[in-house]
């Protein structure tokens, strides 16, 4: 496959994450940041497009080490940060409101209270918002608290993951949300949760991993045919 076809996949999988993000009501406004590695350079949602607007034509290629003044410079350096750490990893999705932020809040973390979430279970790392006088360059600490973790609860911030290519990327953050959006409607409900056994959660949680084809693989045709007929 071509550079330039490789691009273009990755351009048409970036629009259809944004388009998924608006059809879903994963985030709204500026509240969730999408950035894809492409050769030179990311491919980067611009923050004057609404997410259900995005347009092939509207993905913002960014060479190295420049900036552009339609996307947010600090993201695309943490982003940058990560994508250097993580070589395999292909895109980032990071969220900052709605389920997603009020679990960052929390000391339990997602809980492994459902399907959704217990694959998540001790696959996330926790980043602490930084101390004064914490001066290291911008994703250092997101990095090193993401590790090899499929995601990262940044404190009082949101949530973050990293997919080997865009739809898995999409498929990890789509259950993230899914499974604070349960956890804090079940936590209204009833404080009193029961929760599996570590051991039962740890099952599940490899079950997902011994799953031989990635995340997002046998969804994302279907998805973007959805994103398709909604064009029209």
């Amino acid at each position: 496959m071509s550079d330039a076809t490789d691009e273009s996949t990755l351009r048409r999988d970036l629009m259809a994450t944004c388009r998924l993000f608006g059809l879903y009501r994963l985030a709204h406004i500026d509240d969730a940041r999408i950035t894809v590695r492409a050769a030179g350079g990311v491919l980067a949602k611009p923050d004057d497009v609404a997410f259900d607007r995005m347009t092939v034509e509207d993905v913002l290629f960014v060479p190295e080490n420049a900036a552009d003044d339609r996307a947010d410079a600090e993201t695309l350096a943490l982003h940058r940060a990560i994508l250097a750490a993580r070589p395999e990893a292909q895109a980032i999705i990071e969220v900052t409101g709605s389920a997603a932020g009020a679990v960052a809040a929390g000391q339990a973390g997602v809980l492994p209270i459902s399907q959704f979430s217990m694959q998540f279970y001790n696959r996330l790392g926790i980043e602490e918002l930084p101390e004064p006088g914490d001066n290291r360059a911008p994703g250092t600490r997101t990095a090193a608290a993401l590790g090899q973790h499929m995601g990262v609860i940044r404190r009082h911030r949101g949530m973050l993951v990293c997919g080997r290519t865009v739809p898995e990327a999409f498929i990890f953050m789509f259950y993230l949300i899914r499974s604070c959006q349960i956890q804090v409607q079940a936590l209204t409900g009833n404080p009193d949760l029961v929760l599996p056994s570590h051991e039962v959660a740890e099952h599940t949680a490899r079950q997902y991993e011994r799953d031989p084809t990635p995340s997002g693989k046998r969804e994302w045709p279907a998805l973007l045919r959805l994103v398709g007929r909604l064009a029209r």
